[in-house]
């Protein structure tokens, strides 16, 4: 097998978001994608919202790396954070995966950046294993939290004081 990693490109968008339809399957959140070919043109090609690494099978596009960098105040550098990283099922354990993070810590290192960092969903078990077997640690010292579109809209207008949710317990009272 021939594989090739290059950065994506304009005309690219549509098979960009093929690669974001296939993980969102994967995942069982494809009612959660919103994006359009025209989207992720314009945030990434011209906005430059973030970057798409390709990686290609004897010709064929197999899998995508969407990344772009996160400052860390602690190293005084510019990282990059691993939004996405989707292999093609016939193409995983194949090595991939593998080069499309070689090259990830490639660019890191070129751009002074100290650390690649990502999310793994606690069902994916296989990718996880796979991540240890890089050296890859879990950060077991911290939780997610996220704002989605409604409450932003709420808090960029200095709506509710505290938005309660069915998840909201105890500590929404102490913050």
């Amino acid at each position: 097998m021939k594989l090739e990693i290059r950065n994506a490109r304009e005309q690219d968008s549509a098979l960009i978001l093929r690669f974001i339809f296939a993980l969102a399957d994967l995942e069982g959140m494809r009612g959660q994608v919103t994006a359009s070919e025209e989207s992720v043109r314009i945030s990434l090609f011209e906005r430059h919202d973030a970057e798409v690494l390709l990686g290609y099978a004897d010709a064929e596009p197999v899998a995508f790396a969407l990344y772009y960098p996160v400052y860390s105040t602690f190293t005084g550098t510019a990282n990059l954070f691993l939004e996405d990283l989707f292999v093609d099922e016939a193409y995983r354990s194949r090595g991939v995966g593998y080069e499309l993070l070689r090259h990830l810590a490639q660019i890191v290192l070129e751009r002074g950046g100290k650390r690649l960092d990502w999310y793994v969903l606690h069902s994916n078990i296989k990718g996880a294993e796979f991540y240890r077997r890089l050296g890859a640690e879990p950060l077991t010292d911290r939780t997610t939290f996220r704002i989605s579109e409604e409450q932003l809209r709420a808090l960029s207008q200095g709506g509710t004081e505290f938005v309660k949710s069915k998840s909201c317990t105890a500590e929404c009272a102490n913050p």
